[in-house]
């Protein structure tokens, strides 16, 4: 790096955001944190035979009496976000998003429930 190079760079604009006060919006295909709707589920299984991490496992509904099925349960900490869950799915019930803050200091968090979409979204930005 030259001096010249530098001067360029220290008198330049700033080149990144002060995160998590300003964020970028993702980009238009940016594969996030899954949404997962049990009422579309047919619970045939092949989001769980397709991922290639094992992320995904089908496991209980916490209501039995409503749901008798197995539904997928989504460990985002093992998911690569490659999207073929959301590919292969015939009825389109797993649904990956925008959502890009996953940071967390408890590792259950990013298991994501068979339960009901919009309650295993989160869209806000963590605290500074």
């Amino acid at each position: 790096m030259t001096l010249l190079t530098l001067i360029k760079y220290l008198l330049g604009r700033d080149l990144t955001l002060a995160f998590p006060k300003e964020s970028e919006p993702p980009a238009e295909r940016y594969r996030g944190r899954h949404v997962f709707y049990v009422d579309k589920c047919i619970s045939c299984g092949t989001c769980e035979r397709v991922c290639p991490n094992r992320a995904i496992l089908m496991a209980p509904h916490p209501d039995p009496e409503r749901y008798p099925k197995s539904y997928p349960q989504i460990d985002l900490a093992k998911c690569c976000f490659c999207g073929l869950c959301e590919e292969f799915c015939p009825t389109q019930a797993i649904q990956l998003t925008g959502d890009y803050f996953l940071t967390t200091f408890d590792r259950a968090e990013l298991i994501v429930p068979p339960t009901q979409g919009d309650q295993s979204v989160s869209q806000k930005n963590p605290s500074p």
